[in-house]
């Protein structure tokens, strides 16, 4: 996997250059996937090293890529898969949480592409005359700390369009002869990432992810969107930073944030509420339909800036492209819509 250390090497050096950022992300589905069965037999190991060797940065790009390989198993048989793959995994809870859901596979139809952009609302404007990141230091973390969030991907968790999965990550970090040369390239890519240093046409591909569509038991559709695991990886970094910075700000009246079973104590005071309540009084829930795509993106890169700069660059350019990068997610959701689920 040294090749590897190689194209993070190249975005810390060059980050200008778009053809770097596209060489990590072509790496993983060109070296990593699964050899087609069928035919005269192969060694896995010699099938990577020849990808190695042959591998070129002018791969097709992600949204050019095919993703039509959908399967035509009968349904069962792609949820006993799905199952077995998150058993074998060591994820009971993933595993339960498949067999208990009532949620089932959108057809691929313009109907459920509408649905889908509905969900992700035009950019209301604002974006454009966002201030310029030069005038913040951004985050730069610490090779422990990309361990650490490396580490914390629940085990079984899907890899996005790039083909790289989290154990990939978990796996070449544990390698005795290289895993230190990894981590350490790792991390400058992360703290690239977090600067913001992203060129504007690799961004929707880095940003942006594999939409997938289920229908609700309750009608419409249920958005499930799968981003590289490498850009999830950086966010992880940066929400573990934002969250210490802003629970002390946030909290009691905020429990979500930065606050160890934040939730548990919200469901137990609700509960004491209301075993004490007083005649005539009422307790409320309220819930909003699509929050957060129904927030400003430039009220809330804004907000950033005032309380967490360091993060600013960071999430700029996170949104700056969004517009472009939920128009691929979109346009690729259908076809994935009817993927192999056991994949996933």
């Amino acid at each position: 996997m040294r090749f590897s250390f190689g194209q993070f090497r190249d975005v810390v050096a060059q980050p200008s250059i778009s053809t770097n950022w596209f060489a990590v992300a072509n790496w993983g589905a060109s070296i990593l996937s699964v050899p087609k069965r069928g035919g005269k037999r192969h060694n896995t190991a010699s099938v990577i090293r020849k990808r190695i060797d042959t591998f070129s940065t002018a791969n097709r790009t992600r949204e050019e890529s095919d993703f039509s390989g959908h399967s035509n198993k009968p349904p069962s048989t792609l949820l006993a898969q799905a199952v077995s793959a998150k058993i074998e995994d060591g994820n009971l809870q993933a595993a339960i949480r498949i067999l208990c859901s009532e949620d089932t596979l959108a057809q691929p139809s313009q109907e459920t592409f509408d649905k889908l952009q509905e969900k992700h609302p035009p950019a209301s404007g604002g974006l454009a005359d966002l201030p310029d990141i030069s005038s913040v230091t951004p985050l730069s973390v610490s090779e422990a700390e990309v361990r650490r969030a490396v580490l914390s991907f629940p085990a079984g968790s899907s890899g996005g369009p790039d083909g790289i999965r989290p154990q990939h990550l978990k796996d070449l970090l544990s390698c005795r002869e290289s895993g230190a040369d990894f981590l350490s390239a790792l991390t400058g890519f992360v703290n690239t990432m977090l600067a913001g240093r992203c060129p504007t046409d690799a961004i929707p591909f880095f940003f942006g992810g594999c939409l997938l569509a289920l229908n609700k038991k309750s009608g419409g559709v249920r958005p499930i969107a799968v981003g590289m695991t490498l850009r999830r990886l950086a966010l992880k970094c940066a929400s573990s930073h934002g969250a210490a910075q802003m629970a002390p700000s946030l909290s009691p009246r905020q429990l979500g944030v930065g606050v160890a079973g934040g939730c548990e104590a919200a469901v137990h005071s609700a509960r004491r509420y209301l075993q004490t309540l007083e005649p005539d009084h009422i307790m409320g829930k309220l819930d909003f339909a699509n929050a957060f795509n129904s927030l400003h993106r430039s009220e809330m890169l804004l907000a950033i800036k005032d309380y967490l700069p360091e993060l600013y660059a960071f999430y700029r350019a996170m949104h700056f492209s969004a517009k472009r990068g939920i128009a691929i997610a979109c346009r690729l959701s259908v076809r994935l819509s009817v993927c192999d689920v056991g994949e996933l």
